[in-house]
């Protein structure tokens, strides 16, 4: 038996990023699945859950950067699934409110200007998280999580932060916040391999 990898990818990006390259580049036997997703934070999160769903008697790992390593982040706290976080954005409304007013182009041409209307879901989506850190925390060794010491998005001491009180493991590499060398991560760091290729009960 085999992992199955469920990719999600960052807020504007695409199923076809350099994270799911990586895993296909490195576990080529495994199985990928790795959906594009829309910029709506509510719609993310309930195509994601109808995909843990569907995949819930199957070995599932998640992988999640960005908003991604967000939403992989709760769910693990609905349905206990392990995820390897890579720079996750755990302060997504800190996020979106410091670029409101700027033009945000999506990965598929599309572009958005950032709102307060563009807030609201994200608060949705972090009370649950810190709701989940609350109540649950993570599970042991079930939450991994990557992070950028050169990261010139997020404040990476406020996420350690939120991970150490969640519970998570932590590796910090000398990278940013796109995670540059994350295929060599995959491809070298045992811990990151061990953790993507342990099959769990």
């Amino acid at each position: 038996m085999k992992n199955i990898f469920l990719n999600i990818h960052g807020f504007g990006s695409s199923g076809l990023n350099s994270k799911a390259a990586a895993l296909t580049e490195n576990f080529p036997e495994h199985e990928l699945i790795s959906p594009d997703l829309p910029a709506d934070p509510l719609e993310c999160i309930e195509i994601i859950d109808a995909l843990v769903m569907k995949n819930k008697d199957r070995p599932l790992v998640l992988q999640g950067s960005s908003m991604g390593g967000l939403y992989s982040l709760v769910m693990h706290f609905r349905h206990g699934v392990p995820a390897l976080l890579v720079n996750p954005c755990l302060t997504p409304v800190t996020l979106i409110r410091n670029r409101l007013g700027e033009v945000y182009e999506l990965s598929n041409g599309d572009s958005i200007v950032i709102s307060e209307e563009h807030v609201i879901p994200f608060e949705q989506v972090e009370e649950e998280l810190e709701k989940g850190i609350a109540e649950k925390g993570v599970r042991n060794g079930e939450v991994l999580a990557l992070v950028g010491a050169q990261d010139d998005l997020l404040d990476q001491k406020v996420i350690k932060s939120i991970l150490k009180r969640a519970g998570a493991g932590i590796i910090s590499y000398n990278t940013d916040h796109h995670f540059e060398g994350f295929d060599q991560a995959t491809r070298h760091d045992i811990k990151v391999r061990e953790f993507l290729l342990t099959i769990r009960d």
